[in-house]
């Protein structure tokens, strides 16, 4: 697993080699920088790093001295970045998406899931848990506002079942889901893979949610490029070839809510208790996301 620090003072500087000299600089980087370890001198003073620098990935030495371990939040990013990589810059080719965008997606929808379960589980069962979402109406308009509403559509109660045993597997884990399933038998979860396949399109793609397939980040892909690109057409009427990182945030928006209002910037969106919005933290985890090599 990569193994992510940040740099703890102001210019650091990036050597070609694991010495001071006056030819030797390849680049000084920032207080706040994530870098990733790659290697240790033998006398482990110096470390061989690499860092995102002026838009691209660079390699050299720095004292370790000036480095700390990275927040867990940015080393979850990391973890994601290894684990997925590969997979999603094959799914994103010929889209304007990246994977700074799906990163900052996953980390908003789900890390509050994977980013505690994946130091310790295999990666297969980390994916089988990241389901949530059990607000009934009339916190929730959209299908299934209920478990009846659930329940009088075809395949509605083996869905059911299926939605509730998800409930309480993520229960094992994360208290507040164990709590909402302990009170209230009906409760059941709508939001399916570590993107969040929302239930009210059941009726659209049963398969995905009685076949469990958002057990497989594979599936999980398949599933949310379509709808960025959906996402992408309902913001701006049109296809892109590229997207800036602030039209990336308002795709991630229309996604999560449906449509974007440009006139609110990122204040849109599902907004959490603390007051702040989807869109707020799109852009917080992109930036972040952009940070980790």
């Amino acid at each position: 697993m990569t193994d992510l620090y940040v740099v703890k003072t102001e210019g650091l500087n990036v050597r070609s080699a694991p010495l001071v000299k006056d030819d030797n600089r390849i680049a000084a980087i920032a207080l706040g920088d994530v870098v990733a370890k790659i290697d240790v001198t033998p006398d482990e003073d110096w470390w061989k790093i690499s860092i995102r620098h002026g838009g691209e990935v660079i390699e050299g030495f720095v004292a370790k001295n000036f480095l700390e371990p990275a927040p867990k939040l940015v080393q979850a990013i990391g973890w994601f970045k290894e684990q997925f990589r590969g997979k999603i810059e094959s799914a994103i080719a010929g889209t304007p998406f990246t994977l700074d965008l799906l990163t900052a997606i996953a980390v908003q929808e789900t890390y509050y899931i994977w980013g505690k379960l994946y130091p310790t589980l295999p990666l297969s069962e980390v994916l089988k848990v990241c389901v949530g979402d059990t607000f009934d109406a009339p916190n929730r308009s959209a299908f299934p506002t209920n478990k009846d509403d659930l329940l009088a559509v075809t395949g509605g109660k083996e869905m059911f079942d299926i939605a509730r045993e998800a409930l309480i597997a993520v229960g094992a884990h994360i208290k507040i889901y164990k709590d909402r399933a302990d009170a209230d038998s009906n409760k059941f979860c709508r939001g399916f893979g570590i993107f969040q396949l929302d239930l009210q399109f059941f009726k659209d793609d049963p398969d995905y949610f009685l076949q469990k397939k958002w057990h497989s980040f594979d599936e999980c892909l398949k599933k949310v490029i379509p709808e960025l690109k959906d996402a992408l057409k309902r913001a701006y009427k049109t296809e892109k070839k590229a997207l800036t990182e602030e039209e990336q945030v308002y795709v991630a928006i229309a996604y999560n809510r449906g449509s974007v209002d440009f006139s609110r910037g990122f204040k849109q969106g599902h907004k959490d208790e603390e007051g702040k919005y989807y869109g707020e933290y799109i852009w917080e985890y992109l930036q972040l996301a952009r940070s980790v090599p």
